[in-house]
C-alpha cells in the first residue's frame, strides 16, 4: 500500500469508529462511560476528516488517541466487561495503529 491509501485507510477507520462510538454512547453505554465514549467518538471523527490532507503532525495524534483509547477502554474492559462493539473498537484501534507505523515506515523522513 501506498502512503497515501495508509492515510486513506486510516481515516475510514477513524470515522467509522468515531461513528460507532458516538452510538454505543447514544444508546448502549453506562451513564458512566457516555461522556468519555462521546468524546473520543468526537476526537476520532475530528482525525479521521484532518487526515485527509494533514500531514505527519495528524498522523502522530491519531496515533496517540488512538493508543491513548486502547489503553483506557481495554482497562475499563478488562475491569467491567461491556457490549460486543468494544472489542470490534479495539480490532480497529489496532489497525489503525498498524496501519500508521506503515505510513511511517513507507513515507520516509520527507513525509
Amino acid at each position: 500500500m501506498t502512503p497515501a491509501s495508509l492515510k486513506n485507510l486510516m481515516s475510514i477507520l477513524l470515522i467509522a469508529t468515531g461513528v460507532l462510538h458516538l452510538v454505543v454512547a447514544a444508546i448502549g453505554a453506562p451513564s458512566s462511560l457516555q461522556l468519555p465514549l462521546a468524546a473520543f467518538g468526537a476526537l476520532y471523527g475530528a482525525l479521521g476528516v484532518l487526515l485527509q490532507r494533514g500531514g505527519k503532525p495528524v498522523v502522530i495524534a491519531a496515533m496517540a488517541a488512538t493508543a491513548t483509547g486502547l489503553v483506557l477502554g481495554g482497562a475499563n474492559y478488562a475491569q467491567n466487561g461491556g457490549p460486543i462493539s468494544l472489542p470490534v473498537m479495539f480490532l480497529i484501534d489496532l489497525l489503525v495503529l498498524g496501519a500508521g507505523a506503515m505510513w511511517f515506515a513507507r513515507s520516509g523522513k520527507s513525509a
